[in-house]
């Protein structure tokens, strides 16, 4: 085809780095002018999300735990309202503090010390953010008439302390006039409001994390927008399904990136591979090139995009009556994020037409212990083929393995593998092994581990591949151990979706939960030739893990912590999925809910058997059943109360009585 110029492929296609750093930079040049319009610039960072949207507990959780909204001062709070107060008074020139002890130590919930939202140090003010409407009304989950009656029990708390207390509330925020209502109240008690500089701003923003989070969630809309072949029109209507007020301004934001981007290319001279698809496309339909081909074969048909399936179908179209093969696997359709549609497969005929299908069914590699282990798993999506596969080897006895990640009471996922290797090379010592990760991170971090451990013998390291679990498809090993499966973001299953703006912007998923990471296991699970062992915390499981230990599933349970008992002793009372674990801290261990910010429970270490203890209004109750250790508490403040004896014989007594700054007096009825 005779082009009207020469043109090179882009160096962004050759190096994925050069692209990030040329949006960081184009990100860059635009912040001065982003300082006038902060609000709607962290709408497009951080998920404006309703709270009352919310109709299930385990899903207001599951959204704290996996969504991090960073302040300009670099804290973590709990929700998009706390990050809009918090960045105002930042911007203001406001001191303050994010959920600092009270300054006497109460309690107004059973278990939990309160910590009012935020302490405007200076002012000597502390500032409730109250989640109800004008009504009263609170989230779906949470007991309205509870939640009212410990609001009014903070106002009676400063009012005994003779503290200053001013509310907020949701309502503000969902009319529009939360920033209003803090400068009102500001101003009513006389906070001198001492906005920052441009400079100032600029310094808070390179100072934070918000540049290199922003340019990240940039970087993939670039590409989105690549793949999907959005054009101005496109992206606005995509955002336009989204419940953010600053929607419109978000798309016309992406926008002026896609058409730098572009221009960038032009001044280049270049283009990339989504442009040598559209370009290819259009040079046959505007018959300047006749595709002569009568066979066309697509292999790994299962992670086409839309703009591929463009140019098969242009190619079929301007073609002499071709025949098309398209081999594919939708069980192994893992590349959503470059633009891959699994729906183009398990609904062929709705995109392509009349087409005959012909299923393989009959594996070589693995056995059947394997095979129907993770082809179980993937077909719980009715979105996918249903496919019964048969083994060329065949075992009587499981060959998928259930471990924890600890040794010697502690996670230890790295010590765990490296005990994985030492008893494969008792047995085999030639064998292959595979390591697989979701995130090269664990990866990275096993690999470091293995290197360092002084249990493992010369030799024992050979013949060891280190693979995600995504460059693990097409490859295989006599056994692959499986690493990383507990909750949240960066667990696995991701928990989290990924950023909002860039699941707009992708093709759209299947709505069956975890689809594609369900698929994902799928591919390495079945890497193993022999033997698959799969290592995960036991004390924040996995939901992947929750459901294969279901009778459905033929496994061999190498670790009784994933037993009924176990998971009693550490399941937080609080939460849906939260697990309690243990950690080391400064001053010795503790035990806190995978859950995170959003679980307030902060159980003790039970003194006989190390489990957690959890608060209640009078006792911390050890949640080993073989134990159940009782502490008394204070109902007041919760520090342990004290037998002692006085004029009238033996009673409870808070052992904050010492305290000089911060005694409690409280006392309690001695009940033997």
């Amino acid at each position: 085809v005779h082009l009207s110029k020469f043109v090179h492929l882009s160096k962004f296609t050759d190096d994925p780095k050069k692209l990030n750093q040329w949006v960081t930079q184009w990100l860059i040049n635009q912040l001065r002018e982003l300082l006038t319009v902060l609000e709607k610039l962290f709408s497009l960072v951080f998920k404006p999300v309703n709270p009352f949207d919310f109709e299930a507990q385990e899903d207001y959780e599951n959204y704290v735990r996996d969504n991090e909204y960073r302040t300009l001062n670099g804290e973590l709070v709990k929700g998009y309202q706390e990050l809009i107060i918090a960045n105002w008074l930042c911007r203001n020139g406001i001191e303050y503090q994010y959920e600092a002890p009270y300054k006497s130590k109460r309690r107004i919930a059973e278990g939990v010390d309160y910590k009012p939202d935020f302490y405007l140090t200076e002012a000597d003010i502390y500032l409730e953010h109250f989640g109800v409407d004008r009504h009263g009304k609170t989230r779906p989950d949470i007991d309205r008439q509870k939640y009212n009656q410990e609001m009014e029990l903070k106002r009676n708390l400063h009012r005994e302390c003779g503290t200053k207390l001013i509310e907020t509330h949701h309502y503000d925020w969902v009319e529009g006039k939360l920033e209003q209502r803090l400068e009102q109240l500001m101003r009513e008690n006389n906070v001198k409001l001492q906005p920052l500089t441009n400079d100032e701003l600029l310094e808070k923003l390179n100072n934070s994390d918000l540049i290199s989070t922003l340019a990240e969630v940039l970087y993939k809309s670039l590409q989105a927008i690549r793949t999907e072949q959005l054009n101005s029109d496109g992206i606005s209507a995509r955002l336009a399904q989204l419940d953010n007020q600053h929607a419109n301004w978000c798309a016309a934001f992406l926008t002026r990136l896609h058409q730098s981007y572009q221009e960038a290319l032009r001044e280049e001279n270049a283009i990339d591979f989504d442009d040598m698809i559209l370009q290819a496309q259009a040079v046959i339909q505007q018959q300047r090139f006749k595709p002569k081909w009568r066979h066309i074969l697509v292999d790994e048909f299962q992670d086409i995009s839309a703009a591929r399936l463009g140019l098969v179908k242009t190619l079929i179209k301007h073609g002499p009556n071709p025949t098309m093969t398209a081999v594919g696997d939708d069980w192994q359709s893992i590349y959503r994020f470059s633009g891959g549609k699994l729906e183009i497969t398990t609904r062929f005929g709705e995109y392509l037409g009349t087409h005959s299908l012909t299923k393989l069914d009959k594996t070589f590699r693995y056995n059947n212990s394997i095979a129907d282990t993770a082809g179980n798993f993937v077909m719980e999506n009715p979105e996918q083929y249903k496919k019964q596969v048969e083994t060329h080897t065949k075992v009587s006895n499981p060959q998928v393995y259930l471990l924890d990640t600890l040794i010697a009471g502690k996670p230890d996922p790295a010590g765990k593998v490296a005990k994985i290797i030492q008893a494969i090379r008792e047995h085999a010592p030639e064998d292959s092994i595979a390591i697989i990760c979701r995130y090269n991170y664990l990866l990275n971090d096993v690999r470091e581990n293995l290197k360092h451990d002084a249990e493992l013998q010369d030799g024992q390291l050979k013949n060891i591949n280190y693979w995600t679990f995504h460059k693990s498809k097409g490859l295989e090993a006599d056994h692959c151990i499986l690493v990383g499966f507990f909750q949240g973001k960066v667990g696995f299953p991701n928990e989290n979706k990924g950023h909002y703006i860039v699941e707009t912007l992708l093709p759209t998923l299947d709505s069956f939960k975890h689809s594609e990471e369900r698929r994902l296991f799928y591919v390495g699970l079945t890497r193993a030739r022999k033997k698959s062992y799969l290592v995960a915390d036991p004390h924040g499981m996995s939901a992947f893990i929750k459901e294969i230990l279901t009778p459905k599933y033929d496994i061999a349970i190498s670790s009784e912590r994933f037993r009924e008992k176990f998971q009693e002793i550490f399941k937080c009372p609080k939460c849906t999925n939260g697990y309690l674990k243990r950690h080391q801290g400064q001053y010795g261990a503790f035990y806190r809910c995978t859950t995170g910010n959003g679980c307030s429970v902060r159980p003790r270490v039970c003194s006989a058997c190390g489990s957690p203890t959890i608060d209640h209004w009078f006792h911390s109750i050890c949640n080993n059943p073989d134990c159940r250790g009782e502490t008394p508490i204070c109902d007041k403040c919760g520090r342990p109360m004290k037998q002692r004896e006085g004029r009238y014989g033996k009673f409870w007594g808070c052992t904050g009585y010492g305290i000089k700054d911060d005694q409690c007096r409280h006392t309690r009825k001695w009940l033997p």
